[in-house]
């Protein structure tokens, strides 16, 4: 676990930098995205943000709190509904035309679904936001995410550690659904895909994050105004506000404590660790491995056991096939 006070000064140094930091927040107009966008604009003293929501108006609105908290930084929106692939495509277009270097790719798109819906692409909903979209926009954008200089990292903010049995045959849930399969298969499936990628691409850093309990408007979206309302009343002994969660994924997001496996320079891989701060253990068992399965606080929770079968069965690389074929099959239903 990393205390609060760590993660602030850790955050504080990011100031005193001089070098461009651009960052892409899908899922940025609401919750966790825009409370770690802002805290991101607080810190760094001359960022680009790209904003990546469905909601034009919270949108613009968080575009002109970001900008009148740092005026020096460059700040984008693009309005997408990112539960369809081809959209994902079309915003990662219009990031390439104006970046050629990325830094942080930020991912937190989801929604609590009680019941099972497709889109018109063919892929259920939430899992379609929780694992195919967020997995298409990091094939898209890794061009980018490889030219970084930081070096860059790749953010999936889900249910680290909270992975389980998955059955190949299902991986995209159209034999079998449920609210608790839904949530395990999407886990499980970011753990095994971010793996594979970090194996793939050695100079670029992946996390997947359990991101604990936070008091965002979700469960009132889910649940309704009243109930919601009293969960989050229940559950406020044991969250953390969106502003705490916001300073925890910038810290998870920058510090040296979670670098690549292969760092282009071993010296530049993120703030410098102080204050007893310890390079993390990747999913792989790994010290600096590059592959992260973190809890809220930044501390380790991948389940080695688990992900030590799953590797021996090759799952990691069977999980990103099946992507790339799932991506073959909404792009091109003939095949």
């Amino acid at each position: 676990m990393v205390g609060i006070s760590d993660v602030r000064k850790s955050n504080s140094s990011l100031h005193t930098r001089n070098d461009d930091y651009i960052a892409v927040f899908v899922g940025g107009t609401s919750g966790i995205g825009e409370a770690t966008a802002k805290e991101l604009a607080k810190v760094v003293k001359k960022p680009t943000i790209h904003l990546v929501g469905r909601n034009q108006a919270a949108g613009s609105k968080i575009l002109a709190e970001l900008k009148a908290a740092n005026p020096e930084g460059t700040f984008y929106f693009i309005q997408s509904d990112v539960s369809l692939l081809q959209n994902v495509d079309k915003a990662c277009s219009e990031i390439k035309q104006k970046e050629k270097a990325i830094d942080l790719l930020f991912l937190s798109t989801g929604h609590l679904a009680m019941s099972k819906q497709n889109t018109t692409e063919g892929l259920e909903n939430n899992h379609a936001l929780r694992y195919y979209s967020r997995m298409r926009f990091i094939h898209n954008l890794l061009p980018l995410l490889t030219a970084s200089k930081t070096p860059a990292r790749v953010v999936t903010i889900l249910a680290g550690g909270q992975e389980g049995k998955i059955d190949e045959d299902n991986l995209d849930l159209q034999r079998s659904w449920s609210f608790a399969k839904a949530a395990t298969y999407a886990a499980t499936m970011n753990s095994l895909a971010i793996e594979h990628l970090a194996s793939l691409h050695p100079s670029v850093s992946f996390a997947h994050v359990f991101p604990g309990i936070v008091r965002t408007p979700l469960m009132n979206k889910t649940m309704g105004s009243t109930l919601g309302s009293i969960m989050g009343f229940l559950s406020k002994p044991m969250s953390i506000s969106s502003e705490e969660s916001g300073e925890r994924n910038v810290f998870i997001s920058t510090s040296a404590a979670y670098p690549p496996a292969a760092p282009g320079d071993p010296a530049n891989v993120g703030v410098p660790l102080a204050g007893g701060l310890k390079t993390s253990v990747a999913s792989t068992g790994k010290v600096g491995g590059g592959s992260y399965v973190l809890n809220y606080d930044g501390a380790n929770v991948a389940k080695e056991k688990l992900m030590s079968g799953y590797r021996a069965e090759e799952f990691p690389r069977r999980v990103w096939d099946h992507t790339l074929e799932t991506f073959k099959k909404v792009f091109d239903p003939a095949l």
